[in-house]
């Protein structure tokens, strides 16, 4: 006769289940955040981490988003994250500022082991784990203080969630439903592109649900009826906000332009990056749907759907659509693990299983260069912790502008006015500017004219010729600095602007990576066509 399990026995056998699941889970996350943690220094500085360096220094201070006297708005959740790791850690600086995308990263990496292994076994976790975590990709999404970390993070929760949601029971649901709905939300904050990823997840709900579906509309002819009446009329009279979001969806920015209208832009990427893996998409999709129809099916939805949508886009490139990623590991790790042969006491059969995935998983990520990228990267962040810890505290390095910043002070000191080819690296270095030269940044602010102020900074930016003699002749004194990758660009400093500078200018010869100018005169010749001013506080 079997001993009774009293109320104590439960509750053991529910912790040691609890502890059986969270601990590998936990395990999988730290491993990751380690990986990340000690190579955060192998990628240099970017220039659009600084939005979010610069900003969330001002949220620290001040709690707002200020740029100088303009106000960087974007993605205001990633920014007060950033200050507020600012303030945990006591120091201000951009490899802080990655921190929180080191975590997210690491987060989706343990979401990424759990969900499938909870589905199709440990091997389904661990490949799609492996096959996500040690990607260059990640590695770089990892490294970068931007918000794609965790939109990823975001996107994958509201679809896990939004799967639990369907297979639970009805008392749960509406729980499962509500945090999909938030993930949802908190990401179309951070990303627009999130519109996708829901077309992506709607697609799967309706194969998903398909039977209920028509079961409901069966049962309620008049209702759907009535639904389809609605969805007319709302596209009636949507239909010029509808067009507008369509023109914006296919806009490209000035230097964006040349992969606007590539659509094969994502699989010459992914086919040059992970062209095995790219290759055998297609059988592992089938096998995953073969083996475990609903989590293969959401795969294929979210990877069939938002890569051809973002192929559509107008800007294209591959951090815009990572968190399509997860999707494509997640079938792998399902086709792996349909692959292998069922477990049981037998040790061979074990250790064949074992083998298997292991010599499927190692071809996988030998075969493809951004794995081989993730490898590299691995290898010099533990190079880095084998000189000592304090290495890993050091600076994010900037390249050419890290080795220039004290010359480059001492040249502002001296002229008082500085003229700009880059203008949130001057802000970081140097802390202030007046002009910025870049033909594409005045693409994106209408009236397209010169001297339009930028709303991130308040100062005003220029493309002509024009305005730049405008600018040598309204001011006494000044200085130029542009690095040699903007310089003589058609999308930065033309070729036009860069021959009157070199005509009318007296080059610095002394900054190399730079083109330096500076100019002095008895008086400014005219009055300037812009507001002058200083910075309304130090970013």
């Amino acid at each position: 006769m079997p001993a009774f399990a009293g109320p104590q026995d439960r509750d053991a056998r529910r912790a040691d289940a609890w502890l059986r699941t969270i601990l590998p889970c936990l395990a999988v996350g730290m491993v990751a955040c380690l990986l990340y943690g000690i190579s955060i220094q192998t990628r240099p500085a970017h220039l659009d981490e600084f939005y979010h360096l610069l900003a969330g220094r001002s949220w620290q201070l001040h709690r707002d988003f200020a740029l100088l006297d303009g106000q960087y708005v974007r993605a205001p959740l990633f920014t007060m994250i950033v200050g507020w790791t600012f303030d945990l850690v006591g120091r201000a600086d951009l490899l802080v500022a990655r921190l929180p995308s080191v975590l997210f990263s690491a987060i989706s990496v343990a979401i990424l082991f759990q969900w499938p292994r909870q589905s199709a076994g440990p091997w389904a976790g661990l490949s799609a784990a492996a096959l996500l975590g040690l990607a260059g990709y990640t590695f770089d999404i990892a490294h970068f203080a931007r918000f794609y970390a965790l939109h990823t993070l975001l996107i994958l929760t509201a679809a896990w969630t939004l799967y639990l949601a369907t297979r639970t029971n009805r008392r749960l649901q509406p729980l499962w439903a509500g945090l999909a709905a938030m993930a949802l939300i908190l990401a179309y904050q951070l990303q627009p592109v999130t519109i996708i990823a829901l077309a992506g997840l709607g697609g799967w709900l309706l194969i998903d649900q398909r039977a209920l579906l028509l079961q409901t509309l069966k049962r309620h002819p008049r209702s759907a009826l009535i639904l389809s009446a609605c969805v007319v009329i709302a596209v009636i009279l949507g239909f010029e906000p509808l067009a507008a979001m369509v023109g914006r969806f296919a806009h490209a920015e000035r230097w964006a332009t040349a992969a606007q209208n590539d659509r094969l832009y994502y699989v010459r990427e992914f086919w040059v990056q992970m062209p095995l893996f790219s290759l055998l998409t297609p059988v592992a999709l089938l096998l995953a749907i073969r083996s475990h129809a609903r989590l293969g099916l959401l795969c294929a939805s979210m990877i069939i759907i938002c890569l051809t949508l973002h192929s559509f886009a107008g800007m294209k490139a591959w951090r815009y659509c990572y968190y399509v990623l997860p999707f494509f590991c997640m079938a792998y790790g399902l086709a792996i693990a349909s692959l292998l042969p069922a477990t049981g006491p037998d040790k061979r059969r074990a250790t064949l299983q074992t083998g298997i995935g292991a010599i499927v998983l190692l071809t996988l990520l030998a075969s493809s260069p951004v794995y081989r990228e993730g490898a590299r990267l691995t290898l010099a962040g533990l190079k880095a912790l084998a000189t000592g810890p304090v290495a890993l505290a050091a600076p994010v390095p900037d390249g050419d502008w890290s080795r220039a910043e004290g010359p480059f002070r001492a040249i502002a000191a001296r002229q008082g006015m500085l003229v700009t080819g880059d203008d949130l690296r001057t802000i970081a270095h140097l802390g202030d500017y007046q002009v910025f030269i870049s033909s594409s940044r005045l693409g994106e602010l209408p009236p397209f004219t010169d001297f339009t102020p930028d709303y991130r900074t308040g100062r005003p930016i220029i493309e002509a010729v024009s305005a730049m003699n405008a600018v040598i002749d309204c001011n006494r004194s000044g200085a130029v600095i542009v690095s040699d990758r903007q310089w003589r660009n058609p999308i930065a400093v033309t070729p036009a602007v860069a021959d009157l500078i070199e005509r009318r200018l007296t080059p610095v010869r002394s900054v190399p990576g730079f083109h330096v100018f500076t100019w002095q005169a008895a008086k400014a010749a005219r009055p300037c066509p812009y507001p002058q001013h200083g910075s309304r506080r130090a970013s």
